[in-house]
């Protein structure tokens, strides 16, 4: 009776151990995901990004626009989640991770108040150079951004 209580008692130890491990994995991923998120919020905020090229990807081919030395698009994400472009675009913005992927979803108005949403995947973020991209069905659409002008 005294083996299998000790196992009983083993067994539960063992139990209570991994549970609070899991516990603790599952809390730890969690807020790794919000520290990449803030990181990703403070990288982009506060900057205004310069469009340096564009490239539209198909299946068949890659078409690229140059705006280095002209006068371009730009986009500023402000810290109070709020964005303004050099199109007129006034909105408010914010980073989320979905299916592993950074993304920037905007919500804003134009200059004659109609309202445009749109969600950007984040392929590169770092202090200075940005690229986005969007895809639709077999189009792919990267944006190169940097900080430089």
């Amino acid at each position: 009776m005294q083996v299998i209580s000790s196992k009983i008692i083993y067994m539960k130890n063992k139990l209570t151990i991994l549970l609070f491990s899991s516990l603790f994995l599952f809390s730890c991923k969690k807020e790794a995901g919000k520290n990449e998120l803030n990181l990703a919020y403070q990288m982009i905020s506060e900057k205004i990004w310069y469009l340096s090229y564009s490239q539209t990807i198909t299946t068949t081919k890659t078409t690229e626009k140059n705006y280095v030395g002209q006068a371009t698009y730009f986009t500023k994400f402000l810290k109070d989640y709020t964005t303004v472009d050099s199109d007129g675009l006034k909105g408010v913005y914010n980073i989320e991770k979905v299916d592993g992927v950074l993304q920037i979803h905007v919500n804003a108005k134009t200059q004659s108040q109609n309202t445009i949403e749109y969600v950007y995947n984040v392929e590169s973020l770092g202090a200075s150079n940005m690229i986005l991209y969007s895809k639709v069905g077999s189009v792919t659409n990267k944006f190169y951004y940097n900080t430089n002008h």
